[in-house]
């Protein structure tokens, strides 16, 4: 472990299997207002391991982007987590002082975005931009940072480095601005890559590129990858794992290919179900109903509002007075539904989403 880490506070006693180099226990993150307080995310439990892409799915507003803000303690000021632990290699992220924190984004967490050309400075010409991000990480000679910097924006893909130096952010294209922000991600080498909708407003071939190209810096850097994103064909392509969103809560976690192939949970498989685009009988394509005010749900099940399932096995009234756990209903698959039967519980009803 880094010296600068090393003094970092409350190093949990039970320590994560080796390989997890983030884990995430039990979040819970909230957002105050004018007299009022909100949950936004809650008991979120997550891990993430060397040389695997997780990716964290839901529709816009399930609490997606503000995890990853949140495991960087980036929050926007009116929101605070109020419970859990956030462990980088079994050292506490929410004891840590600024000093560590800063050694932490960048040197070891790093965080790409969507709308890349909106998050490069204007005025400065991306060279120095990398540059800059190389720096304040790596501490480099003075007379090689040109030669890095060039090195980093051809490991991404970037024609003509030497000359791309030079441009300014307007001057790229959808595709390279994204590239430009890769470069500086890896420039302090970083164990761990947060990938926020990285390919939203990109035409499909450059989603296509910039998704292999991701693929490519995880497997030659054995990178941990957080992918956040709405379209599951992305996960279909490159995810080993899916954790599934809804509300603030993880309803479903498991391998992508199972999760994919066959959602237990009633939203998982919404989700599913609308991606395919298959037309039914008359012609109509699948929607979920609208959303509620999930987040006001008391004590039940949050998608119980928009839930066909519930409806069917006649369980509406167990599904309004008590949430369901996340528990395992199969290897390494969990779900938080009742009519699913896990280890922790049977099928409420004989109909249940197998």
């Amino acid at each position: 472990m880094d010296q600068c880490l090393s003094h970092a506070v409350g190093a949990t006693a039970a320590e994560p299997p080796r390989d997890v180099l983030l884990d995430v226990r039990n979040l819970c993150v909230q957002a105050q207002g004018k007299g009022t307080s909100k949950t936004i995310i809650e008991d979120l439990s997550l891990q993430l391991r060397s040389g695997e892409i997780v990716a964290l799915v839901g529709e816009s507003g399930s609490g997606k982007s503000m995890t990853a803000l949140s495991l960087m303690r980036l929050m926007p000021q009116e929101v605070g987590i109020t419970g859990g632990q956030i462990l980088f290699r079994g050292h506490d992220v929410l004891g840590m002082s600024q000093a560590e924190l800063n050694h932490l984004r960048g040197g070891h967490i790093a965080m790409i975005f969507q709308q890349p050309q909106a998050m490069l400075d204007p005025t400065s010409r991306v060279g120095v931009q990398v540059a800059e991000a190389l720096w304040k990480h790596q501490r480099p000679d003075r007379a090689s940072v040109k030669e890095r910097v060039i090195k980093l924006l051809a490991d991404v893909g970037i024609p003509a480095p030497a000359t791309r130096i030079d441009c300014y952010a307007h001057e790229l294209s959808g595709g390279m601005a994204q590239r430009v922000m890769m470069a500086a991600a890896m420039s302090g080498e970083p164990q761990i890559l947060i990938a926020d909708e990285p390919t939203t407003a990109l035409d499909v071939t450059v989603q296509v590129q910039i998704l292999k190209l991701l693929d490519e810096q995880r497997r030659k850097r054995n990178l941990a990858v957080l992918l956040i994103t709405h379209d599951l064909s992305i996960v279909s392509a490159i995810a080993d794992r899916v954790a599934v969103m809804y509300a603030g809560r993880i309803v479903e976690e498991g391998p992508a290919r199972d999760i994919l192939k066959q959602p237990r949970h009633p939203y998982t498989r919404a989700l599913v179900q609308c991606s395919l685009l298959k037309p039914d009988a008359d012609g109509r394509l699948y929607s979920l109903p609208a959303a509620q005010s999930v987040f006001d749900a008391g004590q039940g099940c949050r998608f119980l509002p928009r839930c066909p399932t519930a409806a069917t096995n006649g369980i509406q009234a167990h599904c309004r007075e008590q949430e369901p756990e996340l528990s395992s209903y199969h290897s390494g698959c969990t779900a938080r539904c009742w009519a699913v039967p896990c280890k922790d519980h049977p099928a409420m009803a004989s109909g249940d989403c197998a």
